[in-house]
């Protein structure tokens, strides 16, 4: 029975305890042998430290736990060199002083590890300095920076505490690139490519492989190595979900897939582990990667940008920005939900170097969806199921007044401050309560007479809203009537049922519906 690595990330101990470990050494050999200085952007728990341990442990010569690997059959030299590895996620980064204390302390352990004691400056870039000199006496250095951009990512709410953590780093980062001389490998992983840290003004020509074609799958899962390495696990799970094999792959793929890290269209998509050994492990689809940490960062960006919701989910557009390094209190919301893990890359076209950026997954669009909605809504999390509870039946049932009824008690939960008399806030509000109980909703959907506001399909019924702010449901009504914007569903063969909407700014409801049906 395999033995799934859930929490560890130590190379050396998946190897000598038995734990699963997915085969990455080719793409490995290809870094160290064609290159010097690379950065690497992942969202969190996709296997960023697991890779730095496995990078020290071939620095340092330890070729015992690389048996049976891809590597070790290669012409791979097996050189020992002296390894400096800080995984600046183990910070205390809460001022300024916190993380300067943390990286001295970072610091001093590697100096111990080589028996090096007298390195301590009165700054962590000249104690860094002095480790490097004096471990160079041995070889060329191995420098290895696991989350190196954590003290800033994780204050994202409190921009004074960035800036002050950012000049630490810039002072800490900028000594590496003065060492050049004493080095022979630099790897860096973090989540973002953030300026004036000093990483990204050509510091080793540090190459930044994390959109690189050649290693979009160095992280993550592809479907060829679950059935080389997991096929007996997924037919065990098939079996004890009662589902037939094929059933169990559609589903797994459909909420853990999905993620490119590539402008080419022909790469893979990967999964992500850690949701993948859960659901092997538990039998049961599932929020795993979500709930291990809350983007509160990003909602609260939302809110603040009064971004548009269903273009979240539709696609969204971006240039090359993506690519390129950031100021962190000024990088705009699509770029940052697509470097931490909860937009992907949907398409590429290479003539207007645009991306289209859409949610990876079943497991992210449910979870940040459903996180929205209770971040918009001012209930506990049990309040709003109940209500969602609620809404999906009167919708099955076609009871629309039901619904709207039990709409404005949500509607009516959300703080004052967060009204607007934008029919864009109110659409989106609607939109998420609808892609939260799990139907294919479209917002903005375009016919042959204008654009439908929102199109709702179920089982048996097609719903037509076109929605209105301070008028009247008639005039939204007759909208939709006037410009035929059901005749384009006739041929779908269900009902279709038209539904004109008026939000009220004064009394913060929907005050006012109407219901007609085609012929």
């Amino acid at each position: 029975m395999i033995k799934f690595p859930i929490g560890i990330q130590n190379f050396s101990r998946i190897r000598s305890d038995g734990f699963l470990y997915i085969d990455k050494t080719m793409f490995i050999y290809q870094m160290v042998t064609k290159g010097v200085a690379y950065f690497l952007s992942r969202p969190r728990r996709f296997g960023k430290s697991l890779l730095v341990s496995t990078l020290e442990a071939l620095f340092l010569g330890k070729r015992e736990f690389f048996s049976g690997l891809w590597i070790d059959s290669s012409d791979y030299k097996w050189k020992e060199y002296p390894v400096i590895r800080m995984d600046i996620s183990k910070t205390v980064s809460s001022t300024p002083e916190a993380l300067a204390t943390s990286l001295q302390e970072i610091i001093k352990i590697n100096a111990e590890k080589h028996g090096i004691k007298g390195i301590e400056r009165s700054f962590p870039s000249l104690s860094l300095s002095a480790l490097v000199t004096e471990l160079s006496k041995i070889g060329p250095v191995v420098i290895l920076i696991d989350e190196y951009d954590k003290p800033l990512v994780h204050h994202l709410e409190d921009m004074s505490v960035v800036a002050k953590n950012r000049d630490i780093l810039r002072d800490f980062y900028t000594m590496i690139k003065a060492l050049d001389e004493h080095l022979h490998f630099v790897f860096v992983t973090g989540v973002s490519k953030f300026s004036k840290v000093s990483l990204f003004s050509g510091m080793n020509n540090l190459l930044d492989i994390s959109l690189h074609p050649t290693y979009s799958t160095l992280l993550g899962l592809t479907d060829e190595e679950l059935q080389r390495d997991l096929h007996e696990e997924m037919r065990g799970v098939s079996e004890i979900r009662n589902k037939d094999e094929e059933t169990n792959f559609k589903e797994m793929k459909q909420w853990y897939n999905g993620y490119l890290f590539s402008q080419s269209m022909t790469s893979q998509r990967v999964y992500n582990p850690l949701s993948v050994f859960q659901f092997l492990q538990n039998a049961r689809l599932d929020n795993y990667w979500f709930t291990t940490a809350t983007p509160t960062f990003a909602i609260e960006l939302i809110k603040k940008q009064k971004y548009p919701i269903p273009d979240l989910e539709q696609g969204t557009i971006v240039g090359k920005e993506i690519e390129t390094d950031h100021e962190i209190d000024t990088i705009d919301l699509p770029t940052l939900l697509f470097q931490t893990g909860y937009l992907t890359i949907d398409s590429y076209d290479e003539n207007s170097w645009t991306y289209r950026l859409k949610f990876p997954n079943e497991e992210v669009r449910r979870s940040f969806l459903e996180q929205l909605l209770f971040e918009f809504a001012d209930m506990r999390p049990s309040e709003v199921h109940t209500i969602l509870f609620k809404l999906l039946n009167h919708l099955k049932n076609k009871d629309l007044s039901g619904f709207f009824e039990t709409f404005n008690t949500l509607f009516s939960s959300v703080p004052y401050q967060i009204h607007l008399k934008q029919g864009a806030y109110y659409h989106s509000l609607i939109y998420l309560v609808l892609k939260t109980l799990g139907f294919s909703v479209q917002a903005e959907v375009s016919t042959n007479a204008g654009k439908v506001d929102m199109v709702l399909k179920t089982d048996r019924y097609i719903f037509i809203f076109e929605f209105k702010i301070d008028s009247d449901a008639e005039t939204a009504m007759k909208q939709i009537l006037d410009k035929g914007y059901y005749n384009q569903f006739k041929l779908e063969s269900k009902e279709i049922i038209l539904v004109g909407v008026n939000f009220d700014t004064k009394s913060r409801s929907l005050n006012d519906w109407c219901t007609d049906q085609t012929d």
